[in-house]
């Protein structure tokens, strides 16, 4: 029997520190919503996008609201679970830094540009689901819980 359940954040914190890809979904300067892939790289309270000049997420993004999301599933078992972090966008002078101040890798560009320009989103959410087994000592409720 399969389950749904909620991650609690800190396992949220390190699923979304296990990838480097995901979702990110905004609102363009039109007020369309859109969703595209991105390549990111997480710490315990954000994570970082690195983008060209004068792509969507380089005119949309800085002050806006956005929603990353990560997942991982199998579907032949049927398991698998899903984390989105939800934070505003601001635009930063340079990448990622360690606690001691020096430069942390970066996502890994997937096209290179003559000048990043980097975003870290600080989250204000961070939820997470997984669906998998239902443990020997819980109950099954059914699909609602």
């Amino acid at each position: 029997m399969l389950a749904l359940t909620e991650i609690p954040v800190a396992g949220c914190r390190r699923l979304l520190r296990s990838t480097a890809f995901g979702r990110l979904a905004l609102v363009d300067d039109s007020g369309r919503a859109e969703l595209f892939p991105v390549n990111y790289v997480a710490t315990d309270e954000e994570f970082w996008l690195r983008t060209g000049p004068g792509t969507l997420l380089d005119r949309c993004a800085d002050g806006a609201e956005v929603v990353l999301e990560v997942d991982q599933v199998d579907p032949s078992r049927g398991v698998g679970w899903s984390v989105v972090a939800r934070g505003s966008a601001v635009r930063a002078l340079a990448g990622p830094r360690t606690s001691t101040g020096r430069p942390a890798p970066g996502p890994p560009p997937w096209v290179r540009h003559a000048d990043d320009v980097w975003f870290r989103v600080p989250w204000h959410e961070l939820t997470g689901r997984r669906l998998g087994p239902v443990p020997d000592d819980q109950p099954w409720r059914g699909a609602g819980g």
